[in-house]
C-alpha cells in the first residue's frame, strides 16, 4: 500500500529502519524526516492484523524515489516476526508494476556478497528472483549524513543487465536527487 501521508506513521517506519541497516546505510532521524517532504520520496508499507491495532501494525517498508528517468529503491526492511511471510516480494512487486507502467528500469544498491556473511548472498538472491540483475561495475553509495564515507556496493537493476556507460546518466539523476552530489 502507497502511503499518502508517510509522516503520520513516521515513528513506526524508523524504528523498522533504525533495526534493520547498520549507521553507514542509514540517515539521522531529523534527516530521514526531511526526505518524507521531498516530492520525489515514496513509501510503500505492509501490515500485519493485530489485536488493538484496528489498521494493523506495520510490518514492513519500502521507501523509493520516483525520479525522471527511472526508480530508485533505497530501503526495503520487515520487522523480524514477519520475515519469511513474502512481503518484501510484495512491495518489489508493487514497486516493479509501477516501473512497468511508467516505463521506468529500476535500481537499488546491496552489499558485496561475501562468504563471511552469509546474508549479503541471501539478499542477493531475493532480488534475482524479484527479477533484478547484479551488475559488473564498481559503485559506491554516497553518505546519507555527514561523517559517513561513501560505501562501495553493488548496483542491481529491472528488468535488464546494464553496462556502467549506459548506467551512468542514472547514477547522475540518483547522485545528484537521493544523495545531493552534483
Amino acid at each position: 500500500m502507497l502511503l499518502q501521508n508517510p509522516g503520520e506513521s513516521f515513528e513506526e517506519i524508523y524504528a523498522i529502519y533504525q533495526a534493520a541497516f547498520p549507521p553507514s546505510e542509514r540517515r539521522t532521524k531529523e534527516g530521514q524526516r526531511a526526505v518524507l517532504e521531498n516530492p520525489s520520496y515514496r513509501m510503500r508499507v505492509i501490515r500485519e492484523r493485530e489485536e488493538g491495532a484496528p489498521e494493523g501494525l506495520i510490518c514492513g517498508f519500502i521507501g523509493y524515489w520516483e525520479l525522471e528517468s527511472c526508480i530508485f529503491l533505497e530501503h526495503l526492511a520487515t520487522v523480524e516476526r514477519s520475515r519469511g511471510k513474502g512481503y518484501g516480494r510484495r512491495l518489489m512487486e508493487e514497486c516493479i508494476q509501477e516501473g512497468r507502467g511508467k516505463g521506468k528500469p529500476l535500481f537499488l544498491e546491496i552489499e558485496p556478497v561475501t562468504g563471511e556473511d552469509p546474508m549479503t548472498g541471501r539478499r542477493e538472491a531475493f532480488y534475482h528472483r524479484c527479477g533484478f540483475f547484479t551488475n559488473d561495475f564498481y559503485y559506491e553509495q554516497m553518505p546519507l549524513k555527514e561523517g559517513d564515507r561513501p560505501i562501495p556496493l553493488w548496483v542491481m537493476s529491472w528488468p535488464k543487465a546494464m553496462e556502467e556507460e549506459a548506467f551512468l546518466p542514472y547514477k547522475q539523476e540518483i547522485y545528484r536527487e537521493v544523495y545531493g552530489v552534483q
